[in-house]
């Protein structure tokens, strides 16, 4: 009964993974050493409140490089420059860099499952693998992701430093100008 048990929650784990998931396109994040050496921010999601009072009306939901923040707006990149109004934010998820979530939770799968070898001391080994896998997988699809809520000045300036202009936009440049690390068709 117990390694039914076992089995049980090895394959809730396995379905646990797909939940961690990012917003940014395929090969958009960089891997964790490139981050300090690219020139792009981190990509940004932002969901904002209807623009009418219409209960019919859903939230709209934006992504893109972040680019850069002001007193009264975030900007953000996807095919072109977006202002959205900090006022207008409902949710916020900025993500810097690719996950090895999945890696994780295949070692956890392969390690619990490896425990049969070792006969009735599997009552011990296999729970082992799993308290300590599953948290470490749940640990890197959270890692390096910022999210918030109605986002507040204490966020915006924890992030701004993740933006392609952490400084703010410069006086001199046209957003229209920017180009994308995506290639649009």
């Amino acid at each position: 009964m117990l390694i039914h048990k076992i089995f049980v929650i090895m394959y809730l784990s396995l379905f646990l993974i797909g939940c961690a998931t990012t917003y940014a396109p395929g090969d958009w994040l960089p891997e964790t050493e490139e981050v300090s050496r690219q020139a792009y921010g981190g990509w940004i999601t932002i969901i904002t409140y209807p623009d009418t009072i219409n209960s019919e009306e859903k939230w709209f939901q934006y992504g893109g490089e972040f680019i850069s923040t002001d007193k009264n707006n975030v900007y953000l990149l996807y095919d072109t420059v977006y202002t959205i109004p900090k006022n207008n934010i409902l949710k916020v998820t900025l993500e810097l860099d690719e996950k090895s979530s999945v890696e994780y939770g295949l070692w956890t799968f392969g390690g619990t499952v490896s425990t049969i070898s070792n006969g009735y001391y599997l009552i011990f080994t296999a729970p082992f693998w799993l308290l300590t896998g599953i948290p470490a997988t749940v640990g890197e699809s959270n890692r390096d992701r910022y999210e918030a809520e109605n986002p507040d000045l204490n966020y915006w300036t924890s992030v701004q430093k993740f933006a392609r202009f952490p400084q703010g936009l410069p006086d001199n440049i046209e957003l229209k100008d920017l180009k994308s690390k995506i290639i649009f068709n």
